[in-house]
Protein backbone atom coordinates (compact mmCIF):
# COMPACT_ATOMS: atom_id res chain seq x y z
CA UNK A 1 0.00 0.00 0.00
CA UNK A 2 1.33 3.53 -0.73
CA UNK A 3 2.53 5.81 1.87
CA UNK A 4 0.35 8.22 0.32
CA UNK A 5 -2.40 5.81 0.43
CA UNK A 6 -1.92 4.65 3.91
CA UNK A 7 -2.05 8.50 5.33
CA UNK A 8 -5.41 9.19 3.73
CA UNK A 9 -6.96 6.20 5.42
CA UNK A 10 -5.62 6.82 8.70
CA UNK A 11 -7.01 10.19 8.34
CA UNK A 12 -10.26 9.14 7.15
CA UNK A 13 -10.87 6.80 9.95
CA UNK A 14 -8.98 9.00 12.83
CA UNK A 15 -12.13 11.94 11.82
CA UNK A 16 -14.74 8.78 12.29
CA UNK A 17 -13.14 8.13 15.37
CA UNK A 18 -14.67 11.30 16.98
CA UNK A 19 -17.97 11.01 16.69
CA UNK A 20 -17.92 7.20 17.55
CA UNK A 21 -16.38 8.64 20.56
CA UNK A 22 -19.01 11.04 21.06
CA UNK A 23 -21.76 8.41 20.54
CA UNK A 24 -19.58 5.67 23.28
CA UNK A 25 -19.75 8.63 25.91
CA UNK A 26 -23.87 9.75 25.45
CA UNK A 27 -23.82 5.82 26.12
CA UNK A 28 -22.35 5.83 29.20
CA UNK A 29 -23.91 8.89 29.78
CA UNK A 30 -27.37 7.32 30.04
CA UNK A 31 -26.05 3.90 31.48
CA UNK A 32 -24.55 6.47 34.46
CA UNK A 33 -27.26 8.97 35.14
CA UNK A 34 -30.70 7.99 33.41
CA UNK A 35 -31.01 4.24 34.78
CA UNK A 36 -32.01 3.40 38.15
CA UNK A 37 -29.80 1.69 40.62
CA UNK A 38 -30.81 -1.59 40.51
CA UNK A 39 -32.78 -3.51 43.20
CA UNK A 40 -30.16 -6.01 43.84
CA UNK A 41 -27.10 -5.21 43.30
CA UNK A 42 -27.26 -1.70 43.51
CA UNK A 43 -25.08 0.84 41.53
CA UNK A 44 -22.44 -1.53 40.72
CA UNK A 45 -24.15 -3.36 38.11
CA UNK A 46 -23.90 -0.01 35.94
CA UNK A 47 -20.16 -1.86 35.13
CA UNK A 48 -22.68 -4.03 32.94
CA UNK A 49 -22.79 -1.15 30.17
CA UNK A 50 -19.09 -1.70 29.83
CA UNK A 51 -18.54 -5.11 30.28
CA UNK A 52 -20.98 -6.32 28.17
CA UNK A 53 -20.04 -4.32 25.28
CA UNK A 54 -16.34 -5.14 25.62
CA UNK A 55 -16.67 -8.77 25.90
CA UNK A 56 -19.14 -8.36 22.88
CA UNK A 57 -15.98 -7.13 21.11
CA UNK A 58 -13.75 -9.49 22.56
CA UNK A 59 -16.28 -12.17 20.84
CA UNK A 60 -16.38 -9.77 17.41
CA UNK A 61 -12.80 -9.41 16.38
CA UNK A 62 -11.60 -13.05 17.95
CA UNK A 63 -13.85 -14.58 15.23
CA UNK A 64 -13.16 -11.91 12.71
CA UNK A 65 -9.61 -12.68 12.52
CA UNK A 66 -10.50 -16.51 12.36
CA UNK A 67 -12.55 -15.59 9.17
CA UNK A 68 -9.26 -13.11 7.92
CA UNK A 69 -7.59 -16.01 8.70
CA UNK A 70 -9.64 -18.93 6.83
CA UNK A 71 -9.53 -16.40 4.03
CA UNK A 72 -6.61 -16.58 3.68
CA UNK A 73 -5.64 -20.32 3.56
CA UNK A 74 -7.99 -20.21 1.01
CA UNK A 75 -7.16 -17.46 -1.29
CA UNK A 76 -3.56 -17.74 -1.43
CA UNK A 77 -3.14 -14.24 -3.84
CA UNK A 78 -4.66 -12.33 -0.60
CA UNK A 79 -2.82 -14.37 2.33
CA UNK A 80 -0.40 -11.46 3.34
CA UNK A 81 -3.47 -9.20 3.44
CA UNK A 82 -5.42 -11.41 5.41
CA UNK A 83 -2.54 -11.87 7.60
CA UNK A 84 -2.15 -8.20 8.56
CA UNK A 85 -6.14 -8.25 8.75
CA UNK A 86 -5.79 -10.90 11.78
CA UNK A 87 -2.60 -9.69 13.46
CA UNK A 88 -4.83 -6.09 14.16
CA UNK A 89 -8.31 -8.27 14.79
CA UNK A 90 -6.47 -10.27 17.45
CA UNK A 91 -4.82 -7.11 18.39
CA UNK A 92 -8.34 -5.91 19.65
CA UNK A 93 -9.44 -8.98 20.79
CA UNK A 94 -6.95 -9.50 23.38
CA UNK A 95 -7.60 -5.52 24.04
CA UNK A 96 -11.14 -6.48 24.79
CA UNK A 97 -10.75 -9.61 26.68
CA UNK A 98 -8.18 -8.49 28.98
CA UNK A 99 -10.95 -5.51 29.35
CA UNK A 100 -13.84 -8.41 30.06
CA UNK A 101 -11.42 -9.87 32.84
CA UNK A 102 -10.86 -6.53 34.41
CA UNK A 103 -14.53 -5.43 34.53
CA UNK A 104 -15.93 -8.86 35.12
CA UNK A 105 -13.65 -9.22 38.65
CA UNK A 106 -14.48 -5.59 39.31
CA UNK A 107 -18.31 -6.19 38.79
CA UNK A 108 -17.80 -9.91 40.65
CA UNK A 109 -16.03 -8.13 43.75
CA UNK A 110 -19.06 -6.38 45.44
CA UNK A 111 -22.46 -9.42 44.07
CA UNK A 112 -19.89 -12.88 44.52
CA UNK A 113 -17.40 -11.41 47.56
CA UNK A 114 -14.59 -12.40 45.48
CA UNK A 115 -12.30 -11.14 42.73
CA UNK A 116 -12.17 -14.73 40.59
CA UNK A 117 -13.88 -17.44 40.96
CA UNK A 118 -12.90 -20.74 38.24
CA UNK A 119 -16.64 -20.43 37.15
CA UNK A 120 -17.39 -21.67 33.68
CA UNK A 121 -18.11 -18.16 32.02
CA UNK A 122 -14.63 -16.95 33.80
CA UNK A 123 -12.28 -20.18 32.92
CA UNK A 124 -13.29 -20.05 29.38
CA UNK A 125 -12.71 -16.50 28.74
CA UNK A 126 -9.60 -16.43 30.24
CA UNK A 127 -8.52 -19.72 28.30
CA UNK A 128 -9.33 -17.49 25.04
CA UNK A 129 -7.49 -14.80 26.22
CA UNK A 130 -4.74 -16.80 26.58
CA UNK A 131 -5.00 -18.07 22.94
CA UNK A 132 -5.01 -14.40 21.95
CA UNK A 133 -1.89 -13.99 23.85
CA UNK A 134 0.08 -17.29 22.63
CA UNK A 135 -0.63 -15.20 19.40
CA UNK A 136 1.33 -12.62 19.86
CA UNK A 137 4.08 -15.09 21.71
CA UNK A 138 4.41 -16.58 18.13
CA UNK A 139 4.78 -13.63 16.05
CA UNK A 140 7.37 -12.42 18.43
CA UNK A 141 9.61 -15.48 18.69
CA UNK A 142 9.16 -16.86 15.15
CA UNK A 143 11.66 -14.77 13.04
CA UNK A 144 10.68 -17.09 9.80
CA UNK A 145 8.05 -14.38 7.88
CA UNK A 146 5.75 -17.22 6.43
CA UNK A 147 6.33 -19.79 9.26
CA UNK A 148 4.79 -16.87 11.91
CA UNK A 149 1.83 -16.11 9.20
CA UNK A 150 1.17 -19.96 9.29
CA UNK A 151 1.45 -19.86 12.75
CA UNK A 152 -0.56 -17.23 13.66
CA UNK A 153 -3.55 -18.07 11.26
CA UNK A 154 -3.54 -21.22 13.26
CA UNK A 155 -3.67 -19.95 16.35
CA UNK A 156 -6.36 -17.26 15.35
CA UNK A 157 -8.70 -19.93 14.71
CA UNK A 158 -8.17 -21.91 17.53
CA UNK A 159 -8.85 -19.30 19.86
CA UNK A 160 -12.49 -18.61 17.90
CA UNK A 161 -13.21 -22.31 18.71
CA UNK A 162 -13.52 -21.07 22.60
CA UNK A 163 -15.77 -18.26 21.36
CA UNK A 164 -19.27 -20.24 21.46
CA UNK A 165 -17.94 -22.00 24.50
CA UNK A 166 -17.93 -19.33 26.38
CA UNK A 167 -20.88 -17.97 25.44
CA UNK A 168 -22.95 -21.17 25.85
CA UNK A 169 -21.02 -21.84 29.04
CA UNK A 170 -23.56 -20.78 31.61
CA UNK A 171 -25.65 -22.87 29.72
CA UNK A 172 -23.54 -26.02 29.29
CA UNK A 173 -22.18 -26.38 33.27
CA UNK A 174 -23.45 -25.34 35.96
CA UNK A 175 -22.57 -21.25 36.42
CA UNK A 176 -22.07 -18.58 39.48
CA UNK A 177 -22.41 -16.34 36.29
CA UNK A 178 -25.76 -15.09 35.04
CA UNK A 179 -27.43 -16.66 32.38
CA UNK A 180 -27.96 -14.56 28.96
CA UNK A 181 -30.24 -11.81 30.52
CA UNK A 182 -31.41 -10.84 27.16
CA UNK A 183 -31.57 -13.61 24.84
CA UNK A 184 -33.02 -16.12 27.28
CA UNK A 185 -36.84 -16.22 27.03
CA UNK A 186 -38.43 -14.34 30.10
CA UNK A 187 -35.74 -12.35 30.95
CA UNK A 188 -35.41 -10.42 33.65
CA UNK A 189 -33.95 -6.87 32.22
CA UNK A 190 -36.25 -3.91 31.59
CA UNK A 191 -36.74 -2.05 28.07
CA UNK A 192 -34.65 0.76 29.74
CA UNK A 193 -32.02 -1.29 30.59
CA UNK A 194 -31.91 -3.31 27.73
CA UNK A 195 -31.69 -0.11 25.48
CA UNK A 196 -29.12 1.33 26.74
CA UNK A 197 -26.86 -1.87 26.69
CA UNK A 198 -27.92 -1.52 23.22
CA UNK A 199 -26.46 1.88 22.46
CA UNK A 200 -23.33 1.06 24.71
CA UNK A 201 -22.55 -2.35 22.68
CA UNK A 202 -23.43 -0.65 19.08
CA UNK A 203 -21.10 2.84 19.93
CA UNK A 204 -18.48 0.21 20.88
CA UNK A 205 -18.32 -1.85 18.36
CA UNK A 206 -18.19 1.25 16.19
CA UNK A 207 -15.50 2.60 18.12
CA UNK A 208 -13.51 -0.72 18.01
CA UNK A 209 -14.13 -0.83 14.04
CA UNK A 210 -12.48 2.31 13.77
CA UNK A 211 -9.41 1.33 16.35
CA UNK A 212 -9.26 -2.05 13.91
CA UNK A 213 -9.31 0.43 10.69
CA UNK A 214 -5.71 2.40 12.24
CA UNK A 215 -4.42 -0.68 13.70
CA UNK A 216 -4.69 -2.49 10.35
CA UNK A 217 -2.72 0.68 8.28
CA UNK A 218 -0.51 0.38 11.54
CA UNK A 219 0.56 -3.42 11.08
CA UNK A 220 0.97 -2.92 6.97
CA UNK A 221 3.66 -0.13 7.84
CA UNK A 222 5.23 -2.04 10.92
CA UNK A 223 6.00 -5.32 8.30
CA UNK A 224 7.10 -2.59 5.28
CA UNK A 225 9.38 -1.07 8.22
CA UNK A 226 10.83 -4.44 8.81
CA UNK A 227 10.83 -5.69 5.33
CA UNK A 228 12.96 -2.25 4.79
CA UNK A 229 15.15 -3.27 7.74
CA UNK A 230 16.14 -6.97 6.33
CA UNK A 231 16.90 -5.78 3.26
CA UNK A 232 19.49 -3.89 4.24
CA UNK A 233 20.86 -5.88 6.73
CA UNK A 234 21.27 -8.56 3.92
CA UNK A 235 22.70 -5.73 1.39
Amino acid sequence: MPQAHRDKTFSLWAKILYPAIFIQLVGWYLGLFWIGADKDQGEVFRIMFVHVPVAWCAFVWILAAAVFAIIGFVRKSVFEQMDQNTHAAIDLGTVFGALALATGSIWGRPTWGVWWDWDPRLTTTLVMFLICCAYHVLRSFTPDVQARRNAGQIVAILAAVNVPIVYFSVNIWRSVHQPQTFVRKGGSASPDIGLVLLVNTLAMLLLSFVIFKIRRVAVATEETLEAAREGRNQA
